[in-house]
């Protein structure tokens, strides 16, 4: 009985988190304010479940590709099986919410101490990361933070099955390699052994995913794709400026004091290709790209925290719930800035036209403006400047204030209008 008691403030927290990020992701869903990447993994699973290949035309250049030649990850397999029971975006979604919110459950088993029963689960759900990562869409990779949290609860108390959890999260994305090959680096001198098998693991991995990056490309030297994003250096200089808001959004909340750990060391790879690439998405605190330092920076931030003397202890506490409630309630999902473009959840836009696209088509090849809402179907593309396509239909979303499309592909022909909003247009060969 006394242990339902000390993990019920950690459940009710977990609930609440739980909920209202699937709430929140599922209802901007459903007002079209969702991005194209899940769309890409809901046509990934489709493909997957009704081919048997792990072929989009979302992602990459815009042409039908395996999903490898974007990312090497392979929980795209396992996640099919939900998607084969549960053919809609929402069950992701929710599963996603939940993928999050799992690691406030994890920290009442690290210690049996009130800072591990409130303190730090209190940290984490009001972490703005969380919630970013939650409404930048889909993305399977988000699995790395409880399973590294996993990892550190099983490395602290020696068991064997750090071994599982440092291979499951490995398999996560391949950029996770670097993380491992760091803390192998990081912890060669205490523990030599364990140390020098993570790091020749993910050293090999990381190799074979850079060749299986590369070998999945069309062209037979082809570099491995999201490269272009590191070769333009003045690029990544101009866009410097928002590299600030990412390293304050990530670090501010915890006063700094997880610099104190060397595990932090572990996302150095993280921060340098978040300063050397060219991309926004790199460089901005308000996408998915950020899930692999939640962890690393709560463990830090504990394991610094509790070396202090309970007096310091209890200030840095009360200081850094303080802070993170202000952000939570600045810029966070309370807030009219939540996400960085601030009519993302489209709220006056009705449900209708998300149900009315999903059955829209049935079965046919679309290229559309929106291709995430027909992306339950085996061809749909996204519609791209200065490109030729033979899908069976260009379907086009008129958003509030914007105009109907100024020009069609090439070869496509109006047909109807559906709700005022969507346009189709059938595609007819004209010699």
């Amino acid at each position: 009985m006394k242990s339902l008691r000390y993990h019920l403030p950690s459940f009710f927290l977990w609930f609440v988190v739980f909920y209202f990020l699937s709430e929140r992701s599922i209802f901007r869903y459903q007002h079209m304010g969702a991005g194209v990447d899940i769309g890409l993994f809901e046509n990934l699973f489709y493909n997957i479940v009704h081919l048997g290949k792990a072929m989009t035309a979302l992602g990459v250049d815009g042409n039908n590709h395996h999903y490898f030649a974007d990312h090497i990850n392979w929980y795209i397999y396992p996640l099919s099986l939900l998607y084969f029971f549960f053919p809609n975006v929402e069950c992701l979604l929710i599963f996603q919410a939940f993928v999050l919110s799992f690691p406030i459950l994890i920290f009442p088993f690290y210690k049996r101490e009130k800072s591990y029963q409130w303190i730090y689960p209190f940290l984490y759900a009001l972490f703005l990361p969380i919630y970013w990562i939650q409404i930048f869409d889909f993305h399977p990779e988000v699995l790395w933070i409880p399973l590294f949290f996993l990892f550190y609860f099983f490395w602290n108390q020696k068991s064997r099955y750090w071994i599982l959890f440092f291979v499951l999260s490995l398999l996560v994305k391949e950029e996770c390699a670097l993380v491992w090959i760091m803390f192998s680096l990081v912890l060669l001198r205490t523990n030599q052994r364990e140390s020098l098998f993570i790091g020749t693991i993910s050293f090999l991995y990381f190799l074979f995913s850079i060749f299986l990056l590369s070998k999945m490309q069309n062209s037979i030297f082809a570099m491995p794709t999201h490269w272009e994003r590191y070769q333009n250096p003045i690029g990544a200089i101009q866009n410097l400026h928002l590299f600030p808001y990412l390293f304050l959004f990530l670090n501010l909340p915890f006063l700094f004091l997880q610099f104190k750990n060397k595990l932090i060391l572990c996302l150095l790879p993280y921060f340098l290709y978040s300063i050397l690439s060219s991309y926004e998405v790199n460089k901005t605190p308000f996408t998915h790209h950020s899930f692999i330092a939640v962890p690393i920076l709560l463990i830090s931030f504990i394991e610094t925290v509790e070396t202090l003397n309970i007096k310091v202890r209890y200030m840095v506490y009360i200081t850094s719930l303080l802070v993170s409630i202000s952000l939570f309630f600045w810029f966070g999902p309370l807030s009219k800035v939540y996400s960085y473009k601030k009519d993302i959840m489209n709220p006056a836009i009705s449900s209708k036209d998300m149900y009315t696209l999903r059955k829209l088509l049935e079965g046919k090849s679309i290229v559309s403006n929106i291709p995430q809402y027909l992306s339950n179907r085996n061809k749909v593309q996204l519609l791209l400047p200065n490109r030729e396509y033979s899908a069976e239909y260009f379907v086009f979303y008129q958003f509030k204030n914007q105009t109907s499309p100024i020009f069609a592909p090439k070869n496509y022909i109006w047909e109807r209008k559906i709700e005022n909003h969507i346009h189709l247009y059938k595609y007819k060969k004209i010699d």
